[in-house]
């Protein structure tokens, strides 16, 4: 039986707040307790809007905790993406080998810029520059000879 305290309005303790992480995470494990030790942990130094609540427990302010939560989450899709080259662009651009590209790649590649613009991972500015570079590579396809 979930026992309930009288806590201060907007604050949660730190097993709910545990909670709201893995929902907002879309962790399946609900008894998974990563993100519940770094939650005690900040809240025992005063992030999260943590207080100590009694003897032995601690609240957290459920906004401070729902904001970590998509921190967390906006990194899970940025590493997602985070891929390493061998080489620079820089270098690569620098010697005239551009590699080339097919249809399908050119529209995979697409598709992955919408989504970092639509998520808000990448500005605009960002998107506008990886498709103007993308249609170069496919027209530099098209008029190389076969």
């Amino acid at each position: 039986m979930k026992k309930n305290y009288h806590l201060d309005p907007g604050y949660v303790t730190v097993p709910e707040a545990n909670k709201i992480v893995l929902r907002i995470l879309r962790i399946v494990n609900q008894h998974d307790k990563s993100h519940y030790n770094k939650i005690l942990e900040g809240a025992k130094k005063g992030l999260f809007g943590g207080k100590k609540h009694g003897t032995r427990m601690y609240q957290v302010r459920k906004e401070d905790i729902i904001q970590y939560a998509e921190k967390c989450l906006q990194s899970e899709q940025l590493q997602l993406f985070d891929l390493e080259l061998g080489i620079s662009l820089n270098d690569i651009e620098a010697q005239q080998k551009l590699p080339f590209i097919d249809e399908s790649t050119a529209s995979n590649i697409h598709y992955y810029l919408r989504y970092l613009k639509f998520h808000g991972i990448i500005t605009e500015e960002a998107y506008l520059k990886g498709e103007k570079i993308l249609v170069l590579r496919l027209n530099m396809n098209s008029l190389s000879p076969k």
